[in-house]
């Protein structure tokens, strides 16, 4: 294994990057959102106007989405609270992906499942989630434990 200078392993820098990249993905996308979150979901329902989904449920949703999506970022991109983070994030893009099977947007669904794979990964190997504000709190308990 290839050793950083910092003396932190490539497992560990190559997770951090990808937290790091897909936080800030849902950081923004849903710091975006929150400017045009009107039209955003006017959009949303015209787009779902064709489906047995009731209005309400769809407007909710789009209402919805800009904090859940900037909740997940906040909690990713600075590994605060990561796991649930992350399964926040899996869970979002489930939604996200019965939504974009309902309108046969399958193109959407594919770009979706690489989001649910990556927060997969990044679950499944949480324990190299060492650059992380989790893991400065809980070295701060340990040190204050001590005392």
């Amino acid at each position: 294994m290839i050793k950083a200078t910092s003396g932190l392993d490539s497992r560990v820098l190559g997770y951090t990057t990808l937290r790091l990249a897909v936080g800030m993905t849902m950081l923004v996308h849903g710091a975006e959102r929150f400017g045009h979150v009107s039209q955003f979901a006017d959009g949303l329902v015209k787009t779902f106007a064709n489906t047995w989904l009731p209005r309400p449920a769809v407007l909710g949703f789009a209402y919805v989405t800009p904090p859940v999506e900037l909740a997940i970022g906040l909690m990713v991109l600075p590994g605060l609270f990561t796991q649930l983070g992350l399964l926040c994030g899996g869970l979002w893009m489930v939604a996200l992906i019965f939504g974009s099977t309902l309108i046969e947007q399958y193109q959407a669904v594919g770009v979706q499942l690489v989001y649910a794979l990556i927060f997969w990964v990044l679950l499944h190997f949480l324990e190299a989630n060492l650059l992380s504000v989790d893991q400065w709190l809980a070295a701060l308990r340990r040190r204050s434990q001590r005392r």
